[in-house]
């Protein structure tokens, strides 16, 4: 593609989305206040173009996969629709490796939890026996 070509596509978006987050913004700065909308103007100018390509039917889905409690799947819907698709790619990738840590996390805890339980067994039946007697 010509320099021309890929400006002619890709300035009306960069502009589409630059009104969108802007339009973020006002609208948080309405309901929030100044203040409130400043200290989220970071988290708006990074995740605003996902809202903004989002209907309202599209936003309400994601507050109720939100609400439901898998924080996993609700960062990846939001991901997903970032115009940097290798941020969403690089995002899934360490995802999948923290979701192996904590399984393998897990089995290592369970472990540690029998052995205790079996030694506090062990110590129990011992004071018995010492009190017993």
């Amino acid at each position: 593609m010509s320099d021309t070509v890929l400006r002619t596509i890709v300035e009306p978006l960069t502009e589409a989305t630059t009104l969108a987050v802007q339009e973020i913004v006002e609208r948080v700065t309405a309901k929030l206040g100044k203040t409130q909308a400043a200290a989220l103007a970071p988290v708006i100018a990074q995740y605003g173009p996902a809202f903004a390509a989002m209907t309202a039917a599209d936003i309400w889905a994601w507050i109720e996969l939100a609400t439901r409690g898998d924080p996993y799947k609700s960062y990846a819907a939001i991901i997903a629709r970032l115009p940097n698709q290798e941020l969403a790619d690089e995002w899934a990738a360490i995802n999948q490796k923290m979701q192996s840590a904590n399984i393998q996390n897990a089995a290592t805890v369970a472990w540690q939890r029998d052995a205790i339980g079996a030694l506090l067994k062990a110590l129990v039946a011992i004071a018995a026996t010492l009190v017993f007697v």
